[in-house]
């Protein structure tokens, strides 16, 4: 019997099980998959989620969370602030996103001469919303009032956050005349969140306020790949008495008063779970199958069905030499082969490489390279053929701008390639869009369901607040039952 079960594979699942364990609760998290975030062969090691890593600056929400578990992320030798943060390349400019300010805007105004008043307007605009988003994640993670003093501490700021609204909507209007910078903005928003925005970022791209702020936020790489965070959080959980159940099959979950999961762990053992709470991730492959089919759940199928999966991650995974790379590369590439095309779909590589140096991630003189591509239809059901096909326009559009590629190509396994982005749908992130316009980019979608002892949590529910977006539902995962238990953690400020 166990106060909480989780069931999910997602960073979010591990996040949530791990506070509450850690807050003395029995947790039990159950993962279908082997919970793996790193993929390893012929010497070199990618990160099955290649996506920036934010949210690590001075008391910024990853670095309370640590603090909160008691990891010390000083202690992280490899993890540091990348400068510039990411670069992004299309056929007729190349950006770099410096981590200061001044640098930055002086960047994007030698590539678009004649805007540069208007892109000072932008950012700052940007840049006091985002202010305020990241002290409402900072005093309250659940980001939504939770009582009446909260509610009036919110309301309080409502007029001046107005007022900056207005501001960065003209603003915007003002630069979206030139198409190449209006392109610079997408792209940065989609690389940075998982808010779909295409139909909206016409009017205005405060739903990205938040995630257009990161590169001034902070941007970071981890040598030896993105595992360090999991390893870290995976060690609490197991240190505070966590159990985690690999590589299994959830075949049902009653969840009344008290909730029942029957999980196969081999072909001939079955095993009955038992718990007072539970939480599912939105990125659970069964969720619809075993959970929302039931009539209890209408409502919440109901809310789902307002946040829908737009485009899929397809990632290579390959290993170069050196002599490819050009001297100032930066960690995080957005690469666009036509800039008149729509971004996302088959027109946007996401490449991501590993730091010169890094011999945990390559071999001495080598770099791991994973590139990635947005895709209207999931890897699963895109037939082999089909994934191999794309697969090669990857290559040749990355030839474009790598092109001594094919000569200085050491490893590659597109099979394993198609393999892994179908096997870790669950643990990737998908770009989604939703019918409405989530107030400053976040979701309006809340981890509470309507029955008491189950949640929600996932990347889905924070969509615009990309990869914070999953820690920060997490996080509220676990709030949700610390406060029905009359517990509290580390980031209650009231």
């Amino acid at each position: 019997m166990y106060d909480t079960i989780v069931i999910g594979n997602d960073l979010s699942s591990l996040i949530a099980a791990t506070i509450l364990s850690h807050r003395g609760l029995k947790t039990v998290l159950v993962c279908e998959g082997d919970a793996q975030y790193t993929y390893e062969e012929s010497g070199y090691t990618f990160n099955i989620d290649p996506s920036p890593l934010t949210g690590f600056g001075p008391a910024q929400i990853c670095s309370r969370l640590a603090a909160d578990l008691g990891i010390s992320i000083t202690q992280c030798t490899g993890l540091h602030l990348l400068n510039p943060g990411l670069q992004i390349i299309m056929p007729d400019h190349r950006l770099d996103f410096f981590y200061n300010q001044e640098d930055l805007f002086r960047e994007m105004e030698r590539e678009f001469v004649g805007h540069a008043g208007n892109i000072r307007k932008l950012y700052m605009s940007i840049l006091k919303i985002s202010e305020f988003i990241g002290q409402q994640t900072i005093e309250n993670p659940r980001i939504f009032p939770k009582s009446y003093k909260e509610m009036a501490m919110l309301l309080r700021n409502v007029p001046a956050l107005m007022l900056e609204w207005l501001s960065l909507s003209k603003a915007f209007k003002r630069v979206k005349t030139n198409s190449s910078l209006k392109r610079v903005i997408e792209a940065e928003s989609t690389l940075l969140s998982n808010f779909h925005i295409d139909s909206n970022i016409g009017t205005t791209p405060v739903p990205s306020a938040y995630t257009l702020s990161l590169p001034l936020r902070g941007i970071y790489y981890s040598m030896g790949g993105n595992e360090f965070l999991l390893r870290s959080v995976k060690s609490r959980f197991d240190d505070s008495g966590g159990q985690i159940i690999k590589n299994c099959s959830v075949i049902r979950i009653n969840a009344g008063r008290k909730t029942d999961v029957d999980v196969q762990l081999t072909e001939d053992t079955l095993s009955k779970i038992e718990g007072r709470y539970l939480i599912v991730s939105t990125k659970w492959e069964k969720l619809k199958l075993l959970l929302l089919n039931d009539r209890k759940y209408r409502r919440l199928e109901r809310t789902l069905k307002s946040v829908k999966s737009m485009y899929y991650p397809f990632t290579l995974h390959m290993g170069v030499t050196e002599n490819c790379i050009p001297e100032k590369m930066a960690a995080y590439v957005a690469v666009f082969i036509n800039h008149k095309s729509t971004i996302v779909n088959n027109n946007f590589v996401f490449i991501e490489t590993s730091a010169a140096g890094d011999t945990k991630r390559a071999p001495h003189g080598k770099r791991a390279l994973t590139a990635t591509i947005y895709l209207k239809e999931s890897p699963l059901v895109l037939n082999d053929e089909e994934l191999r096909g794309i697969s090669k326009t990857v290559l040749q559009s990355l030839g474009t701008f790598l092109p001594f590629l094919q000569e200085n190509l050491d490893f590659i396994n597109i099979d394993k390639s198609i393999e892994f982005s179908r096997k870790n749908q669950e643990v990737t992130n998908q770009k989604y869009c939703m019918r409405y316009c989530p107030f400053l980019g976040m979701s309006r979608i809340s981890n509470k369901t309507h029955i008491h002892n189950v949640y929600m949590t996932g990347g889905m529910l924070m969509a615009g607040l990309g990869f914070e977006g999953e820690i920060i539902s997490g996080i509220n995962a676990a709030d949700s039952i610390l406060s029905r238990e009359g517990k509290t953690h580390g980031y209650r400020t009231n």
